[in-house]
């Protein structure tokens, strides 16, 4: 058969809705989008997530859900050439510099794709036009091609641009037609006020190279710079040395100091590489007066957060890597790590489409490799050392880790319910708030289950007795939240659950239930469109219920022979 040279066909609607499920975290797309700010000079950038409310597919009240997303900056803008560029998929790679943050010309596509449906750029350039593109999937399906739509930006696009370019040169971004498969706003939110600081340290600190310093706000908020190693509290000298047989886990230490490590054999492409012990959350609380969650959220101590930080011309694009060198255990929850490399690093470790992942070079592995495991070792013996330090102190509880998670998933609940309440109509608003003080006196939790919750974290609490006999019943505190008292003299608890107290696993899950049976309540009262006072008694009765009828059936069941091993 004679050789043939074919063009192939494609179809751009699949291929918007392939990147859109390229994997993105919504707040790393829109991350990804603000890159394009940074390059692009920019000294003020915002981000903000407009919302709405939409009906629910059941009963109930309608939910908050994001109806908009947008960046905008003070950039150089883009003129139509540039515009045509950023829209292109795969833009050309001469528009990019050496210390540039962009690598494949798909972040600003693959990222809107995974948020949205429509993205709407509008951009004031250097000659003083102001320009509108919108790439639309649903225009784009109808026509089979890849179309987007150029024309002079509205004077309502123009003024929403100046909030923040005031006239001069600037761009927006905004993502509309969002996707029906976005986490709650206050998650996305959380998620950004979180990482945004540790994303772009080095460019809210004014030190990367070739860029002006950023001022960066999430929903009017200001992004604080967030060093995820902690080295400024690190003190001088070989004070500043981890010591894993002495380390009371009261402050940051250095495990290893910046290094420099090859990436190639010739050397001529290299990273640094530093490592810090982080404190022991618990042994800090103990010898201050603030919580261990207020340890954990300020140092970012969570089980997804320990491991390698990559930072590529100063900008985050690895999180918590284990780099196939840091085991998976809770005894390395303090163990921080930060590689920096350069984008003339990219090809040597094989960076991907994301910018995300990185495979080490076989000469960059093997000098990391004995470090990472001595410096894992010096931070679990570390860890260790400090825990058993605490253990003798005070006895350690099977609700804490549950108690711990409880604690961030309440807070999340109590700010969703805000948010709700925020985007309804004022009078609405109003009833919400008014429903919502009215459930909260009714069940007033006491100022020291309030203070249970600031110092452990505990949303459950086991009290002597409950009133007719029920297993839990739910309290409110006007500071703290959401809590649940467990009655320590019903029969299920005293012949079920207290006998398995050493199984720390069954009490935490036990736990969780008790948890969400009174969240569940609390969602009902409060959100249900009947009168608050006949859901509140229906609620009651049935809790009453439920702990009669689990007493005289625990009465009538064999207990010994059923829990016989």
């Amino acid at each position: 058969m004679t050789k043939k040279i074919k063009t192939g066909t494609w179809n751009p609607s699949r291929v918007l809705e392939a990147l859109g499920r390229i994997g993105y975290e919504p707040s790393a797309a829109i991350l990804d989008i603000v890159d394009n700010s940074v390059s692009a000079q920019a000294t003020d950038v915002s981000i903000e997530l407009k919302l709405t409310q939409a009906s629910p597919l059941g009963r109930g009240r309608p939910r908050t859900i994001v109806e908009a997303v947008v960046i905008v900056d003070n950039g150089i803008g883009m003129d139509e050439t540039a515009l045509d560029n950023a829209i292109s998929l795969g833009s050309s790679d001469t528009s990019y510099s050496d210390n540039t943050l962009s690598k494949y010309g798909m972040g600003l596509k693959s990222a809107s794709a995974s948020l949205g449906r429509r993205c709407m750029i509008v951009s004031r350039s250097s000659d003083g036009s102001v320009l509108a593109a919108i790439l639309d999937h649903d225009q784009v399906a109808k026509k089979g091609e890849y179309v987007y739509e150029l024309r002079a930006a509205s004077a309502e696009e123009i003024d929403a641009l100046d909030k923040i370019c005031l006239g001069k040169q600037g761009t927006l971004v905004q993502i509309t037609k969002i996707a029906d498969n976005l986490p709650s706003p206050v998650e996305i939110i959380d998620s950004l006020k979180k990482w945004t600081g540790v994303t772009y340290f080095y460019a809210i600190k004014g030190q990367t190279d070739g860029y002006p310093q950023v001022n960066l706000t999430i929903n009017s908020a200001a992004v604080e710079a967030v060093d995820p190693l902690f080295e400024l509290e690190i003190a001088s000298g070989e004070d500043g040395e981890l010591d894993d047989t002495s380390w009371d886990g009261c402050s940051v230490r250095y495990i290893e100091r910046r290094k420099q490590i090859q990436l190639t054999p010739t050397g001529n492409v290299a990273a640094y590489v530093t490592i810090t012990q982080l404190p022991h959350p618990p042994s800090l609380a103990h010898h201050s007066d603030r919580t261990k969650k207020e340890y954990h959220d300020k140092y970012l101590i969570e089980p997804g957060n320990y491991g390698f930080y990559i930072y590529r011309n100063g900008r985050l694009i690895g999180r918590a890597e284990s780099l196939e060198m840091i085991p998976r255990h809770g005894e390395l929850y303090s163990f921080r790590g930060r590689l920096e490399i350069t984008a003339e690093a990219d090809d040597v470790l094989n960076l991907d489409v994301t910018k995300s992942r990185i495979t080490l070079s076989e000469i960059a592995e093997t000098q990391l490799k004995p470090l990472v495991r001595e410096a894992v070792k010096k931070s679990r013996n570390a860890w260790n050392y400090a825990g058993e330090q605490l253990r003798q102190i005070t006895a350690s509880s099977p609700h804490f880790k549950m108690s711990e998670a409880l604690d961030r998933v309440a807070e999340i609940e109590e700010r969703e319910d805000r948010i709700d309440e925020s985007v309804e109509p004022e009078e609405e608003q109003e009833q919400r708030r008014r429903r919502r003080e009215n459930i909260i006196n009714k069940r007033r939790a006491s100022d020291e289950e309030g203070e249970r919750v600031r110092t452990h974290a505990e949303r459950v609490q086991y009290v002597d007795t409950l009133k007719n006999n029920q297993l839990w019943e739910r309290a409110h505190h006007s500071k703290h939240g959401l809590i649940v008292r467990v009655n320590r003299s019903h029969r299920m608890f005293r012949e079920i659950l207290q006998p398995q107290f050493e199984n720390s696993e069954l009490v935490q899950a036990f736990d969780l239930l008790f948890f969400s049976l009174a969240r569940g309540e609390y969602d009902l009262v409060y959100k249900s469109e009947e009168e608050e006072s006949k859901v509140e008694s229906l609620v009651d009765e049935y809790r009453e219920r439920v702990g009669v009828q689990l007493s005289e059936i625990v009465r009538r069941l064999d207990i010994n022979n059923l829990f016989e091993s």
